[in-house]
């Protein structure tokens, strides 16, 4: 009875994702099972041995009558404790502090394996299908995209998962040796879930973008490591976010970690979904980028709302929300502007979509580039732009002082300037006949972005000598800080919109002579 009912649960299972089952079946192989099985449980004798070996023993009594460690029972001396005796002579040691450092390396242990090795089988098995041909042919099947993403997700860890399901009975019994409360163990597992989802959707991403399974897998042991070693630090940290301190609320600070892992893994499951049904799309549509410009500055701007009496300078606040926002849109640049054959194709036919279109609202241009997913970025990035000039620009507008106000609106002006000028550039040399022209689109963003200031410093001209040059850079803000004459913002706020204008003109120029040659190239292959 109960075979029968586990064969049927099982069909159901494997009928409802049979890409689960297949990953599953070519992964939990007899042989992987039981290497697991004995490395999982040698790496936990291993920790307990550990452990053991730093407890107090009596015949350190008898070399050292006075013996100090940090399990012991006495008073304080540096980081460790004076050992009590009883009456046989055995160290009192207190055992709820050696659970509980056994609980946190396991803590710390299980969701590194889990990142490191989740990321890198992903990443490693979708390279592995895209060189076989297999990958189009799963994408043949009639499952959805986001059934076999999930399979992967599910399936290709399968032996990451067991490893560390298999150290689950250690840990749970270190977390009640230790006292630990259900709430801070539940806080653990919802972290690395969420965190390992996050990951995960991102190697998927990555892989399907062309990137390495190793590459990830470093990558996100350095990022781990990194955080590892931040964190003690943050516990002096008093981070607001909408005037509420996570510092000190726990569960708040846990509710905007899972908030902010939660929003990532969503966007990323979406950029994932449609590189996987149609790999010549651009990684977000236009309507998703300014749904996820939104979501990313209300977010961004709740650490800028700080109380009062620690908000005496919001300009380095306003500075610090630039960087963030420069990397953004250099980010979101990327995610929408399309292809070199996709702008092509668009710039072919857009006179025919014009021209066969009823209504006026149908043969508006504008709304093409603001929705359409094959027209050029430019216009959708300034709508993100503006989205964001929205949410940040009534904040700098609340400042006291009537100087800040315009150094901080001054600062965010150019700045949107700057990015619609990256955006154009990359836009520019995405339609180069180059089979590198992602790579010189780069270059040439991160040359605007770097070049200026470098030189600039170099040739020491400094801020105060200087300062319309460096109005034309990403260091605008050391000239608006110690202050600069309304003209001078003007001059340089005219400058930025002729530069763009010209290269707005130039694009335009080359995607209507685009258009023409690919129409009668088409032309002349149908009468031939």
């Amino acid at each position: 009875m109960t075979l029968n009912w586990f064969d049927r649960w099982f069909d159901r299972f494997s009928s409802r994702n049979p890409q689960v089952f297949r990953e599953l079946k070519g992964r939990l192989k007899q042989r992987y099972v039981i290497l697991t099985l004995l490395g999982s449980l040698t790496t936990q004798l291993l920790v307990l041995l550990s452990f053991w070996s730093m407890l107090p023993t009596t015949k350190s009594l008898e070399e050292y009558p006075k013996q100090y460690n940090p399990y012991c029972t006495g008073s304080s001396s540096g980081r460790s404790l004076t050992c009590l005796y009883d009456a046989l002579g055995n160290p009192q040691i207190n055992w709820q502090t050696w659970w509980w450092d056994i609980f946190q390396v396991l803590s710390w242990a299980l969701p590194g394996v889990l990142l490191v090795a989740g990321v890198y089988l992903l990443m490693g098995d979708l390279s592995k299908e895209e060189r076989r041909g297999t990958l189009n042919f799963i994408r043949l099947t009639p499952q959805t995209s986001q059934t076999i993403l999930l399979g992967k997700l599910l399936g290709v860890p399968a032996i990451p998962y067991l490893a560390v399901a298999l150290v689950l009975p250690l840990h749970l019994m270190a977390a009640k040796s230790a006292s630990v409360s259900l709430a801070n163990l539940l806080s653990v597992y919802l972290l690395t879930g969420a965190a390992c989802a996050c990951a995960c959707c991102a190697a998927l991403l990555y892989a399907l973008m062309g990137f390495q399974g190793w590459m990830g897998a470093v990558a996100v042991a350095v990022a781990y490591w990194s955080f590892y070693q931040v964190l003690p630090e943050t516990e002096h940290w008093h981070l607001q976010w909408f005037y509420l301190d996570s510092g000190h609320y726990y569960d708040f600070g846990l509710v905007v970690a899972l908030l902010m892992l939660g929003a990532g893994t969503y966007w990323l499951w979406q950029a994932t979904n449609r590189r996987f049904r149609n790999p010549a799309v651009t990684l977000l549509s236009k309507r998703q980028s300014y749904y996820m410009t939104l979501c990313f500055e209300v977010w961004l701007l709740g650490f800028a709302l700080r109380d009062s009496s620690e908000y005496s300078r919001p300009f380095y606040d306003l500075i610090l929300l630039g960087f963030f926002n420069l990397l953004w849109f250099l980010v979101l640049i990327a995610a929408i502007s399309p292809s070199r054959q996709t702008l092509l194709d668009w710039a072919r036919y857009r006179r025919e979509r014009v021209a066969s279109a009823k209504k006026f609202w149908s043969r508006s241009i504008f709304k093409d580039l603001l929705w359409g997913e094959k027209s050029p970025a430019l216009v959708a990035i300034v709508l993100n732009l503006l989205i964001a000039f929205v949410v940040v620009v009534p904040w700098v507008l609340s400042w006291e002082s009537r100087e800040d106000q315009f150094k901080g609106f001054a600062t965010v002006l150019l700045g949107a300037m700057s990015a619609l000028i990256c955006a154009v550039i990359a836009q520019l040399l995405m339609l180069m006949k180059s089979q590198k022209r992602a790579v010189w689109a780069a270059s040439a963003i991160a040359a605007v972005i770097v070049l200026p200031p470098l030189v600039l410093s170099v040739l020491q001209l400094y801020p105060e000598k200087a300062p319309l040059a460096w109005l034309f850079s990403v260091g605008a803000f050391a000239v608006l800080e110690t202050g600069v004459s309304t003209t001078m913002v003007f001059t340089a706020f005219l400058g930025h919109l002729a530069i763009l204008t010209t290269l707005s003109l130039r694009l335009t120029h080359q995607l209507q002579r685009a258009g023409e040659s690919e129409m009668k190239a088409l032309l002349a292959a149908s009468r031939s």
